[in-house]
């Protein structure tokens, strides 16, 4: 595989460690993952390059703790197949002792971790997999991890983006992934761990660090405008991103004439509108206008596109669409009343039919939609904020770690992306994910979309670059889209904080450079 330019890592990355998050719990204001360290900051780690074409075990301050890694061939050729019998040989009898698996507890569950435990178990009698683990998992662990006491395998155990993620690595948490990644897939004969991985995956889940894989991508995720088929269907109403973003509004007020709410959201939480919001400045104004945000240009937020954008939004709001009440709902209660018929649309992402399958009514339908582009769009009509992978999975440096990696290369298995499409309703991290699988319209239609973008995900860094910018942003939101605050005084209050930022010796400056498309 090619290695991809910084540019490219920026479109095909983002953002899921932020869909694990609101997987999980819905998480009030939705926001990006941090940026991808620069090469200056990659090279300022403990870590430094290793020999090319071999794989990492004498990397210098890198300390294997198991005999196993320091025992693997330092001759290995990276690229080179590993079969099947070459790395059973590897990993030699299973351990006597559980071999370690702590997962945080989150939206996904540990039902697809035990069903990776059981096939690994059946494959290697003898084999014990001990799972467990909670939402707090990161507190549970600390200890254990700062005593050397490390898992085997699980979700990266350290919280707070990439650039926390590192000190995992810096520190000897994580072991490399190199090998693995070189070793035949499961069940899939010929075929290296890194030919089933989805392109941008393996990129997604680098942290930026460059002289090794030191964790592994989970799930493929998008969100946007998620509809009812069925009424859609009933209507004859298109799908929103077959049409126009003039279209789309027309339609709303089809849909209002019909007695049905066109929209609902999460009132308590306003900023899931950031789903509509942010794409919709992409696709009017263009990549120019996110990397002028994302830079502090001065100006940029006054960008004639981009308060078209919000007083869009403010149309929206404003011309009776939204279900009565839904301001004081909570996101489950404001996705509810999508889920019971009585609005066609709500903002979401990959993990609402997940999140809301207890109180879904039998043999209801819904498909995500991305955000309708407008007619004479500076952005690419079919982009949607999406992620291809991000630094989900980790083996520890500790007792097991090429057990570790046996668990993930189980994970990485046709078997295993069929249960999280069926059980769980996500598309694993991997090419043909969901093929054999039989998968709701509402992952399809995610799996679609994502197809139909060509790898043009639209993102801003600003949120997480300059946080005084983002607090404007995020104090806002309920008076943006209710008109409580004018387009043109939220920009005013935008274009001061970004010119604080901008004027702030102490605040560290970063460059956007993926300008174009």
């Amino acid at each position: 595989m090619r290695t991809l330019t910084r540019r490219e890592l920026i479109k095909l990355t983002g953002g899921v460690l932020a869909y694990a998050v609101l997987a999980a719990c819905a998480r009030p204001t939705p926001t990006p993952e941090p940026p991808k360290p620069t090469k200056a900051e990659v090279k300022a780690t403990a870590v430094p390059e290793v020999e090319k074409g071999v794989y990492p075990t004498g990397l210098t301050g890198f300390e294997a703790r198991a005999d196993s890694l320091k025992s693997l061939p330092v001759d290995h050729k990276k690229g080179t197949l590993i079969t099947e019998d070459e790395w059973y040989a590897m990993l030699g009898d299973p351990p006597a002792e559980d071999i370690d698996a702590a997962f945080w507890l989150e939206g996904y569950g540990h039902g697809w971790i035990k069903f990776v435990a059981g096939l690994l178990e059946t494959v290697h009698p003898g084999a014990k997999v001990k799972v467990w683990g909670d939402p707090r998992i990161w507190e549970t662990l600390r200890p254990r991890l700062v005593a050397g006491d490390i898992p085997d395998v699980g979700r990266a155990w350290i919280t707070g983006g990439e650039a926390v993620q590192i000190k995992g690595v810096e520190d000897g948490v994580y072991a490399p992934l190199d090998i693995l990644l070189d070793v035949e897939a499961y069940r899939q004969p010929g075929k290296r761990v890194r030919d089933v991985m989805v392109e941008g995956g393996l990129e997604g889940a680098s942290m930026g660090l460059e002289n090794a894989q030191w964790a592994m991508p989970l799930v493929q995720g998008a969100t946007g405008i998620y509809y009812n088929v069925a009424m859609f269907e009933e209507h004859g109403w298109p799908a929103p991103d077959e049409l126009t973003w003039e279209e789309f509004m027309d339609l709303g007020e089809k849909i209002k004439a019909a007695g049905i709410a066109p929209w609902t959201y999460q009132g308590k939480y306003p900023g899931y509108m950031e789903l509509v919001l942010m794409p919709l400045i992409y696709k009017r104004a263009g990549q120019q206008a996110l990397c002028d945000i994302d830079n502090l240009v001065e100006g940029a937020w006054k960008n004639p596109d981009v308060m078209w954008a919000m007083e869009q939004v403010q149309k929206m709001y404003a011309s009776d669409w939204v279900f009565p009440g839904a301001e004081a709902m909570s996101h489950t209660e404001g996705q509810q009343v999508f889920m019971d018929g009585k609005a066609a649309m709500v903002p979401c992402g990959v993990w609402l039919e997940r999140e809301m399958e207890e109180t879904t009514p039998e043999g209801f339908r819904m498909a995500l939609s991305a955000v309708p582009a407008p007619k004479d769009s500076k952005g690419l009509a079919k982009a949607i904020d999406a992620s291809t992978g991000g630094p989900a999975l980790v083996v520890g440096n500790g007792k097991h770690p090429l057990w570790g990696m046996e668990f993930l290369r189980i994970v990485y298995s046709p078997q295993t992306a069929k249960y999280f499409a069926e059980e769980i309703g996500s598309a694993l991290s991997m090419v043909d994910s969901l093929k054999g699988a039989a998968v709701s319209d509402a992952l399809q239609s995610a799996t679609d979309r994502l197809a139909a973008a060509e790898g043009h995900y639209p993102k801003f860094w600003f949120r997480t670059w300059y946080p005084t910018v983002d607090k404007v942003l995020g104090d806002n939101w309920g008076d943006l889209i209710w008109s409580g605050v004018s387009v043109e005084e939220l920009t005013d209050k935008l274009e001061r904080a970004a010119r604080e930022a901008r004027e702030d010796p102490d605040v560290v400056k970063q460059e956007r450079t993926d300008c174009t498309d």
